[in-house]
């Protein structure tokens, strides 16, 4: 039974005010719901701040030369949060198009733009070359070809990074595992590709060649995987004379999701990462390159809250207690694409003793459309509002419009302000769901 005082995987504003009933950034969450309607999705500016912080900390603290955060947006990106995102000084991990221009008219500098994706598209790579990013992140030999015709016809030269898959695995759900020998992404080590993908770039007049990339995939609590992919990552740069600038090995460090879930040692994810890195050029005798760590979920899970208004309610044959809510899974595929855990308090009542067993469902036209399978809470009645934590990351960038459902609201708190991020669809909107002349 999770302890009722317990909001460790909330925003770090989380408080029960005077009230009684849950509180983000000093405001009152009933309150948000009835002015923006639920589903409604709130983010907690100090948290997202803190967790920037604390990971350019912790490289001030470990890496003895320079390092960068990038935040990896497809998590969640809205034109307003990627104001906010470039001024606190980060950069941007971009796999599209539409994420490129984004990141362009929100401020974002060229130099901290790394363009991913394991088929982008000319379109894509062109306005990438136009601008100027930091890395072209190359996928394959294929790509790395058509980069090369694209960069010639442009006269440009491409700051690229190679994508290498180190054929390694790691203890998270395999749709999010990205660095195993059967991957679609990534230049494999162990066919050759990454080592012939260095000598063409190296040899190529329309490419600089700055730095190697790697992703083990998501959710991985475990540091010595980063370790030993940062070692093959110089293994073949060794072998084939080609001395980084710049690495990234990626993101992908986990985030609590449920109380019961270990605790967030991104500590361990810097230190490792950097002593992995000098550890390898100083063997080597090679000048430190620039790290480069783009996480996503980390940086924005925890400071999102997806609040819901309890519906109808029933007790099946076998005696399930089945509590229906106004969202689901058009909001929050992640139960039915990975099998997600989640939580949920009261918001009206948080510190009322959890004493009733539950399944939480939404109200979509699919049997798996499913939020928490089984989770203790207080009684509950219709039109009270269930909160959801650590709902900052691929829920909002993942949902859809099925069964016609509007994509909810998004609000941004800080003390004693709130900004709509994202405003809910209307059905009146021209060009929602039919093109309207």
């Amino acid at each position: 039974m999770q302890p009722t005082d317990d909001f460790s995987i909330f925003p770090i504003t989380t408080r029960v005010n005077a009230a009684g009933r849950l509180s983000i950034a000093g405001h009152d969450l009933k309150s948000l719901a009835e002015t923006y309607g639920t589903p409604l999705y709130v983010y907690d500016g100090a948290t997202i701040r803190h967790q920037a912080e604390r990971l350019q900390s912790l490289f001030r603290q470990y890496y003895p030369g320079e390092a960068a955060v990038a935040y990896a947006v497809k998590a969640y990106f809205s034109h307003a949060l990627a104001v906010k995102m470039a001024e606190m000084g980060l950069g941007a991990d971009v796999v599209s198009y539409g994420e490129i221009r984004i990141a362009q008219q929100a401020g974002f500098p060229a130099e901290g733009i790394h363009l991913h994706g394991n088929n982008k598209s000319q379109p894509e790579l062109e306005a990438a070359l136009a601008w100027g990013v930091q890395a072209i992140v190359v996928d394959s030999l294929d790509e790395m070809r058509y980069l090369e015709d694209l960069a010639r016809k442009n006269q440009r030269r491409a700051r690229i990074w190679l994508r290498i898959t180190p054929d390694l695995r790691v203890n998270t759900h395999p749709h999010i595992e990205t660095s195993h020998a059967d991957s679609k992404f990534g230049l494999h080590i162990q066919n050759g590709e990454a080592a012939e993908a260095i000598r063409f770039c190296k040899n190529s007049p329309h490419f600089h060649l700055v730095g190697l990339h790697t992703h083990l995939g998501s959710q991985i609590f475990q540091a010595e995987p980063y370790r030993k992919a940062i070692e093959m990552l110089y293994e073949v740069a060794d072998a084939e004379g080609f001395v980084p600038e710049e690495i990234s090995p990626g993101g992908g460090w986990g985030v609590r999701y449920t109380e019961a879930d270990g605790p967030d040692d991104a500590e361990a994810w810097v230190r490792t990462v950097s002593e992995a890195v000098a550890a390898a050029n100083h063997q080597r005798g090679w000048k430190l390159p620039k790290v480069i760590l783009e996480p996503g979920r980390w940086m924005v899970a925890r400071a999102g809250v997806a609040l819901y208004r309890v519906g109808s309610q029933k007790m099946t044959p076998n005696g399930t207690h089945i509590v229906a809510i106004d969202g689901g899974l058009a909001d929050n595929p992640r139960v039915a694409l990975y099998g997600a855990q989640y939580t949920a308090r009261v918001v009206e009542r948080p510190s009322d003793p959890p004493t009733e067993a539950m399944r939480v469902v939404g109200k979509f036209c699919e049997s798996g459309d499913v939020l928490i399978p089984h989770i203790l809470l207080p009684p509950v009645q219709r039109g009270e509002l269930l909160a959801t934590p650590a709902a900052g990351a691929y829920q909002l960038s993942m949902s859809s419009n099925y069964n016609f459902a509007a994509r909810p609201a998004v609000v941004w708190l800080e003390e004693g302000r709130v900004e709509v991020m994202q405003c809910c669809e209307q059905p009146e909107q021209p060009g929602w769901w039919v093109y309207t002349p």
